[in-house]
């Protein structure tokens, strides 16, 4: 009999969706259900957008109805005992007679605590924390929901493996987590080549960013995290130092500080573009041709929009943050800024500004090619789990 794998995740998305965990947790469960898991999808049906692929079970656990978190804080409690129902549910499910892997995105792997003992003993579990930003800072107002989130995540001490997706947040997820360096197994987030040349081909860069108006693109949920505002100052620093340069800024994304950027440059009397809802093929297509994409993320996870850019040959600059510094080599595979700070990020764009060398797009495309493909992944999660059956 094949081996069962569930995925747990609080969302995902199987149609267009901006957010990273979305869309690592659908390429993760696709690319598992073809190589012969039976997989088995457990997240809240409404929370679930698109058309879950044939072949793949759904087991639904409704999130709390009471949660109403657009208002007050009361997602972090309401994912803690979504995580409850999780992990009494799936001791109810679970056959302990035959190989079960559980693999937790995010925070959902707070299900461990509620498992039964008999079953928890049986089980080989996964966990990919992702971009970890409730151990960043943020507003003293969303303390509540870091606090249950954090105390959810930090039950991968009790996972059999810890992801980490890139070298250089090894030290911050056994910070963040407590757990050993030899529980952590190095897999990279990575994106689906093939799918992505389907639905925008790529071709070589041909766009001159010397040009005196030219496109900059940016991607992501508009939070406190990805740094949007601090872009927007970024923006407005450049305006100043290079007044004959007219930048042409398009977000794709929306999120709760989508009002103070608008406010923002509406102050600065910058050109925004904020699109919402756009096609995964309408994005790839803005990525190819756009002149500068620009990742100001105050902490980061792995960066899948990063990845994208550099699939589509983009001149990037991005800030020095979570996985970023492994795919982002300063003046080779793009512009890397020294800190995390409008002044650094201006410094950096002025920089990418200036430079119209080719061969950093080129070596972008190839270190995507080369490193990140989905095929990548996909073999290391088998070897992996063999591993932990073995």
């Amino acid at each position: 009999m094949a081996t069962i794998l569930y995925v747990i995740v609080r969302s995902i998305s199987f149609g267009s969706s901006i957010g990273g965990m979305e869309k690592a947790a659908k390429e993760h469960l696709i690319e598992m259900s073809q190589s012969g898991y039976k997989v088995v999808l457990v997240a809240p049906p409404s929370k679930v957008v698109g058309e879950i692929p044939h072949g793949v079970t759904f087991m639904g656990i409704e999130w709390p109805r009471w949660d109403i978190s657009k208002y007050l804080m009361t997602m972090g409690y309401a994912y803690y005992k979504w995580c409850e129902k999780v992990g009494l549910a799936l001791s109810d499910e679970i056959n302990i007679n035959i190989n079960n892997i559980i693999h937790f995105h995010g925070a959902s792997v707070g299900s461990l605590m509620f498992l039964k003992n008999e079953v928890k003993s049986k089980i080989i579990s996964v966990v990919n924390p992702h971009g970890m930003e409730e151990f960043g800072s943020g507003s003293i107002f969303r303390f509540p929901n870091r606090f249950f989130t954090r105390l959810l995540l930090k039950q991968a001490l009790n996972a059999d493996a810890v992801i980490s997706t890139d070298p250089s947040i090894v030290l911050e997820v056994q910070k963040n987590l407590k757990v050993s360096r030899e529980k952590i197994a190095m897999i990279p987030n990575t994106i689906d080549l093939d799918k992505m040349n389907r639905l925008c081909p790529r071709g070589a860069p041909k766009i001159s960013i010397l040009d005196e108006s030219i496109n900059l693109v940016s991607i992501g949920r508009i939070e406190h995290n990805k740094g949007y505002d601090l872009l927007a100052d970024a923006l407005f620093l450049v305006k100043d130092r290079m007044p004959g340069k007219i930048i042409k800024w398009s977000h794709y994304g929306r999120g709760k500080k989508s009002a103070l950027i608008k406010k923002k440059v509406g102050k600065y009397k910058l050109s925004y573009k904020n699109v919402i809802d756009a096609s995964d093929a309408e994005v790839y297509s803005a990525l190819r041709d756009s002149a500068l994409f620009v990742q100001p993320s105050r902490y980061e996870g792995s960066s899948l929009t990063t990845l994208e850019a550099m699939s589509y040959g983009c001149l990037i600059v991005a800030m020095p943050v979570g996985g970023i510094p492994d795919k982002i080599t300063d003046g080779v595979t793009g512009f890397l800024c020294k800190a995390v700070s409008a002044v650094s990020l201006a410094d950096c764009i002025i920089a990418a500004l200036s430079n119209d060398n080719e061969d950093i797009r080129r070596s972008a495309m190839r270190v995507a090619d080369e490193n990140y493909d989905i095929k990548n992944s996909t073999r290391k999660y088998k070897e992996l789990y063999a591993k932990l059956i073995d």
